[in-house]
């Protein structure tokens, strides 16, 4: 067994060889970014009313004067969208309308006339997804969601078989393929199955970029990686905003985003398959290969006969002390009592991040002001939220910073909500609250990065896979669940954002129950868990720093084992 760390330290962790693969890689999180949050303008509903067959009643008359005349009121005084009047008599409209007063409402059996300024034609619009049909709108999204995770599922095991860049190139092209299929489909149903496809496929894309970045370089730069492969997921939600403005139609937007996914898959061809991932499945050769093409492209020279000498004393050490460990199970996670109640809470905060993260994202459509500058200003939020991060995390330590996060997000969000209700025509509340639902994003998104990297902390090496593996299922389950409860704001507008907001504080209450883990070493047995979270503080002994946090294979399993991070 070769040792690939050992190798690294001779050819660069991170030279201009791997620079080049790097870019070439990250690339890949701007197609999932806009792919994942596209919903935003393709499925976005604009005003709507019934449509009317006999339109010389309405010639000539504004939209206010229309709705008067053909639109009845709902219990609470508001104009019910969804029926439309039908009068017993009608006379000769040609020149004005003369209709009696004898009406009844009636559901809008013509179809609907929607309001065309913003978007010539969204998936809303063209299959009718409003009043007893909008639930489907949201059932799509979920649908969605649930292509992610099964993506995760499978995907993982995948590339750990056939290879980093055979699993690049294969659900690169699929996802390709399935954005363009989209773009081309009229039916609802078809519509469905092509976008649960995209994010299957995805969903691969991701996993095994992830990885890829994090196998090519050495341990100094996994950080850097990571957080910057989660500004590419940002950054490209961001890039939708520009695609949905200039090509304001569905199939056009979608199109257009397929083609921005194809340069990623044509340069997948440059990119060689990671030698680590062949060493480890001994393809020894050919991992010897790519290893002298990357010292050759990084200027240095390599005395090969040492090299492997040494890398492969190293890799047999790992591989002996391997085979000595116990293997463990996500049942571990159960057996012990503080380490059971840890889980728990980890599998609360993970859902709730998930919950709120795409909640508000996908929600960004019912803000006050342009859709397009409030999409990329959350992306802005989400950035600086990354930063701000980086920054302090290890000056305040990671349950302090967990918890400001959630609660920051909690309290804004439901203040956008208290706004709102006062708002009415007033331009200032109505800014008011679109700075409220930004602080909101900017407080999710870091409560999900910090969410991660706590998580891997708080677990000892032999269980750290499989805890952030059942994390990012609830948080999964939770982007599931967000579409829906979005929904709701048809019938309590305020509703949605108070539940956000309540399940981000009471995370924030629980998260306190979490103990400290700045500044101290990674933990390795359960028994030494247990032993930690009875303190319920950290044991400072050496600080860690990112080269000895944690064994690379740790690292490794752990983000390979991570669904759409903060996402993501």
């Amino acid at each position: 067994m070769i040792d690939f760390d050992v190798i690294l330290s001779k050819i660069g962790g991170l030279g201009r060889y791997q620079i080049f693969l790097v870019l070439m890689v990250l690339y890949s999180s701007l197609p999932i970014g806009y792919n994942t949050l596209a919903p935003v303008f393709m499925n976005y509903t604009p005003d709507y009313r019934c449509k009317i067959a006999n339109t010389n009643c309405t010639e000539g008359l504004s939209e206010e004067e229309i709705l008067n005349l053909t639109t009845p009121m709902d219990s609470d005084g508001n104009y019910d969208y969804c029926m439309r009047y039908q009068y017993a008599n009608q006379t000769d409209c040609s020149d004005s309308c003369c209709i009696s007063q004898e009406a009844t409402a009636v559901k809008c059996d013509e179809g609907y006339e929607y309001d065309r300024s913003i978007f010539s034609q969204t998936v809303i619009t063209e299959f009718d997804l409003v009043c007893d049909q909008a639930y489907l709108d949201f059932l799509a999204t979920a649908i969605f969601m649930v292509g992610v995770l099964l993506g995760a599922m499978l995907f993982g095991n995948v590339s750990d078989r056939f290879g980093r860049k055979t699993t690049m190139l294969i659900t690169a092209g699929l996802c390709f393929f399935a954005l363009l299929g989209c773009a081309f489909v009229h039916n609802f149903w078809l519509f469905v199955v092509c976008r649960l496809m995209a994010a299957f496929w995805g969903s691969g894309i991701y996993l095994a970029s992830f990885v890829y970045l994090l196998e090519i370089t050495s341990s100094r730069w996994r950080t850097m990686l990571g957080v910057g492969f989660q500004l590419g997921f940002a950054i490209g939600y961001m890039i939708l905003s520009g695609i949905a403005y200039q090509w304001n139609n569905w199939h056009k937007m979608q199109f257009v985003m397929a083609i921005f996914t194809l340069p990623f898959v044509v340069s997948l061809i440059l990119v060689p398959e990671s030698p680590r991932w062949l060493f480890s499945n001994g393809k020894i050769e050919k991992a010897k290969e790519i290893t002298r093409k990357i010292a050759k492209y990084n200027k240095v020279e390599l005395d090969e006969n040492v090299l492997w000498e040494e890398a492969e004393q190293s890799g047999n050490q790992k591989e002996l002390e391997e085979k000595e460990t116990k293997t463990y199970s996500t049942i571990d996670l159960f057996r012990a009592p503080k380490m059971r109640l840890m889980t728990f809470l980890v599998m609360i905060n993970w859902f709730v991040n998930g919950l709120v993260y795409y909640g508000i994202s996908l929600n960004v459509g019912s803000l006050n002001g342009d859709i397009f500058v409030n999409n990329t200003l959350n992306g802005v939020m989400e950035i600086a939220s990354y930063i701000f991060i980086i920054i302090l995390m290890d000056y305040t330590g990671r349950r302090a910073m967990l918890v400001f996060m959630l609660t920051v997000a909690g309290s804004t969000v439901i203040c956008t909500s208290i706004v709102d209700i006062y708002a009415e025509d007033s331009k200032d509340l109505q800014t008011l609250s679109t700075v409220f639902a930004l602080a909101a994003k900017m407080g999710i998104s870091g409560s999900f990065a910090v969410v991660y990297n706590f998580t891997t902390e708080l677990y000892p090496t032999v269980v750290r896979t499989s805890a952030v593996a059942i994390g990012s299922t609830g948080a999964r389950i939770g982007s599931i669940i967000a579409p829906f409860l979005i929904g709701l704001q048809a019938y309590m507008t305020w509703l949605p954002n108070v539940v956000f907001g309540v399940c981000s504080l009471l995370a924030a209450a629980l998260a306190l129950l979490f103990p400290e883990t700045k500044g101290m070493d990674m933990l390795e047995s359960l028994e030494d868990a247990e032993a930690f979270y009875a303190r319920k503080k950290s044991t400072e002994s050496s600080p860690r720093s990112s080269s000895n946090s944690s064994s690379i294979d740790e690292q490794k399993a752990a983000y390979e084992n991570s669904e759409f991070v903060a996402e993501l």
